[in-house]
């Protein structure tokens, strides 16, 4: 799909289109509740009016803390309607990161769970806002408010602000395509969170080629299941399938809910990073649950090893999809062709979308001739303009010309397909040598007994790095390291081949099931000062 064919100019124009079109079809799944579309854009419609009651202004920042629910859509859309910038804040994050994005973001309101896994919000957010000098109004979803001076957003939503509607409709024509609709803060990894303002174009742009990309229409049924906080819940899949028509699954990730709620449903679009698909191959009743509803799999976030691949196509859907995707893009960029060989899948993500630009350079943001590895550079219409409040690094992240570079390291194979080695941060030297842990933990997944692995250079008084991996068996298997390093030989040079092993449990994951190697290299780190090193 074109972008002038029949592009809108807000986000929250495709919910109106929706409802003209289809004011009965199912947007939301949640629970045992079923919201239609016309259901969704009164209930936008009432938050809309009553931030406008409150004074919210155009370009005012509204924080939330949500689990995929549909209070996280109607709040999405209603500042979609206002001109508000809303701000995402994780599940999991810690007292002092969640500081951070507040007064980051100048946050005038806050939007928060109630309860989720083990937190009790309103506990947490008593001693984090009186360190928040911005923020005015927090509203509680999902239970009643104890804080001081909170509300409950159920109780909110009773009320009747229709008289707010005119000067809804005012706002609505002041707001450009242009215009900030959302910030999605990065890990953090390198430094300094950084806040990724995206537009209503950038959103709608990358979700009308995700949409033609993987053929998707309102008769389709996805789960979303990814944190809200980052581009898989709010825009790949959230408001992706909103430009669509389609229904949502609205749940947190669990493996085997995950599962149930595909068989029940009957899911057309399944969207996941690898760790997500290996933790439900991992169920011991996987073979149990009916998958023939199942027409596009979407697999992004990380490498995927070709067993995962493999089990996906026999047992799940053979349509599958490898793709990059990116905060600073606004989601995927990326897309292996439909019926793409399990070695493209494995080995590749694809190309970049015809609608968007790509090009691989070196230090000097030269171009590199095909095959030789280097930055990944963007530049398109999903690319977002700034990091907020950030100029110093939007200046160092993105140039005069529209170019966004990534930090991410890959090259253009023979087919022109797209093969990433890594983030240049992860790259370490070993004698002189680059070593990319993408390519290490690839070869590392190859081995029988291998669940995950993470790949990290450790600092070393001769070798200025080697090579430690952190290893999770599946369970019941055990793993012979000599016999692992002798098998490492077939598809690695001997001086990748890690020389430190660690075995574990677990890893540190995100919510999106990424291994979290920052908290690894933190470990490093405390380990090497107990021995005096650091």
């Amino acid at each position: 799909m074109g972008f002038t064919e029949g592009a809108l100019r807000l986000l929250s124009d495709y919910m109106a289109k929706a409802v003209e079109e289809r004011p009965d079809h199912i947007a939301f799944i949640y629970g045992d509740e079923k919201i239609t579309y016309r259901e969704f854009a009164q209930q936008a419609e009432k938050l809309a009016c009553y931030l406008l009651k409150l004074g919210v202004q155009k370009g005012d920042r509204l924080a939330y803390l949500l689990s995929p629910r549909p209070e996280f859509f109607y709040l999405y859309m209603a500042a979609s309607r206002i001109g508000a910038i809303i701000v995402g804040i994780g599940t999991r994050q810690s007292n002092k990161e969640i500081e951070y994005v507040l007064n980051n973001s100048e946050a005038i309101a806050l939007f928060t769970l109630h309860t989720m896994y083990e937190y009790d919000y309103q506990e947490r957010f008593e001693k984090i806002l009186p360190n928040c000098p911005s923020v005015k109004h927090v509203f509680i979803v999902g239970g009643p408010a104890k804080m001081e001076n909170a509300l409950s957003f159920d109780e909110i939503m009773q009320g009747d602000y229709s008289e707010y509607l005119p000067a809804l409709l005012e706002r609505e024509s002041q707001i450009s395509t242009h215009d900030g609709l959302i910030i999605v803060y990065t890990s953090g990894s390198t430094g300094v969170p950084k806040g990724a303002l995206m537009s209503h174009q950038n959103i709608i742009h990358m979700s009308l080629v995700e949409i033609g990309m993987c053929e998707a229409g309102w008769d389709d049924i996805w789960i979303n299941h990814l944190p809200t906080n980052h581009v898989g819940g709010a825009t790949e899949i959230g408001a992706t399938a909103i430009i669509a028509n389609s229904t949502q699954v609205l749940e947190p990730f669990n493996p085997a809910k995950t599962l149930e709620l595909i068989e029940k449903h009957k899911i057309t679009i399944l969207g996941q990073v690898p760790t997500m698909y290996a933790m439900e191959f991992a169920l011991p009743d996987f073979d149990k649950y009916d998958f023939s509803s199942l027409r596009t799999l979407v697999i992004s976030g990380s490498t995927a090893p070709m067993e995962t691949l493999r089990k996906m196509k026999e047992t799940m859907c053979d349509n599958v999809y490898n793709c990059l995707g990116l905060t600073e893009v606004s989601g995927l960029i990326t897309y292996t062709e439909k019926g793409a060989s399990l070695e493209t899948l494995h080995l590749t993500v694809g190309k970049v979308a015809p609608e968007f630009e790509m090009k691989i350079v070196d230090e000097n943001r030269q171009v590199v001739p095909p095959g030789q590895i280097g930055e990944i550079a963007y530049r398109g219409t999903s690319v977002i303009k700034e990091y907020f409040k950030l100029p110093e690094i939007t200046a160092a992240s993105f140039d005069d010309e529209g170019w966004f570079y990534s930090g991410d390291m890959g090259f253009i194979d023979e087919d022109g397909n797209l093969r990433m080695v890594g983030r240049s941060k992860d790259m370490y030297i070993t004698n002189g040598e680059n070593i990319y842990p993408a390519e290490v933990e690839d070869a590392i997944m190859r081995y029988p007994g291998v669940l995950l692995c993470a790949v990290v250079g450790v600092p070393h008084e001769i070798a200025g790095h080697i090579g430690r991996v952190y290893i999770v068996p599946i369970p019941g298997h055990q793993i012979d390291i000599e016999d692992l390093k002798e098998f490492l030989k077939e598809y690695l040079a001997t001086y990748k081949i890690p020389r430190e092993y660690v075995f574990r449990e677990s890893l540190p994951m995100t919510l999106l099931g990424k291994i979290e190697k920052k908290l690894l290299r933190q470990e490093i780190e405390e380990e090497l000062k107990q021995k005096g090193q650091a």
